[in-house]
């Protein structure tokens, strides 16, 4: 994960320091200890880190600016301190990520079904309609839809097309994007296994320390190449899809080490 070039702790520490100060004062029962939760990162790893004592290991500055920075900050963060990673989300994800006015409804909805599934339906180049939503989820499917379109999350055309604001979206904070995998998980068709429909798989392993930072390749290469196919005019359709990959170590102090793994 960690980009071959020099990073400057100095400035990197002083730009997380910064966030987090800001982050704190932005909300209400905001404390270290609420982020050390969240980043599953010990609190006096945190507080060192917060008093500007103790530079990050780039896998906790990571971690932390998941969690205290917009996503467009956080993509001019990862660009200063970690270019690849950097460029790859501003080359695959900055064209379709903005403010969203509605920000607040937009994730309740995105937390229940079946608005759920409706909204990343709709939020296509090609949209939906209430045909395909009422087959999918009935009664209570058009109810949700009502309440997205009443909201403004979803408009509905005059020729019965129903959308996004937007062509496309995209998500940059780590616990939405895992909140939308577990969806994805009630959405599979188990049915359509065997077919172009649907593929499952899982792997696990043990490999060289030399070897992990390519398990990272494997996947930006795999976001590359998806992005490139569904943005492609030639692959437009109305067929919706959706599709997650992932991949983690079991313990990350097997390739950290107990030191890093704490700072």
């Amino acid at each position: 994960m960690q980009d071959n070039v020099m990073v400057d702790e100095q400035s990197l520490l002083k730009d997380l320091v910064d966030a987090i100060s800001n982050w704190l004062e932005g909300g209400r029962g905001r404390s270290l200890s609420s982020l050390s939760r969240r980043c599953n990162i010990a609190y006096s790893t945190i507080r060192r880190i917060a008093q500007n004592e103790s530079t990050p290991h780039p896998y906790s500055a990571l971690s932390i600016s998941e969690v205290v920075m917009t996503t467009p900050q956080r993509i001019a963060f990862l660009k200063k301190h970690f270019p690849t990673i950097g460029d790859l989300m501003d080359e695959c994800y900055s064209p379709m990520i903005r403010p969203e006015a509605n920000e607040g409804a937009l994730k309740r909805f995105l937390a229940r079904e079946p608005h759920n599934r409706i909204f990343n339906m709709a939020a296509t180049q090609v949209g939906t309609h209430r045909d395909p939503i009422n087959r999918l989820a009935g009664q209570l499917g058009i109810e949700a839809l009502e309440e997205m379109l009443e909201a403004e999350i979803l408009v509905e055309q005059a020729d019965g097309t129903i959308k996004y604001t937007h062509d496309n979206w995209a998500i940059g904070n780590i616990e939405d994007t895992l909140e939308q995998v577990k969806h994805s998980v009630e959405h599979f068709d188990k049915s359509l296994v065997g077919t172009d429909g649907a593929s499952l798989m899982h792997a696990t392993g043990a490999i060289s320390e030399d070897a992990v930072p390519k398990l990272k390749i494997l996947i930006r290469n795999f976001i590359r190449d998806l992005n490139t196919l569904k943005n492609s005019p030639q692959s437009e359709g109305s067929v919706h899809f959706f599709c997650n990959l992932m991949y983690s170590l079991y313990d990350k102090e097997e390739w950290t080490g107990q030191e890093g793994a704490q700072s």
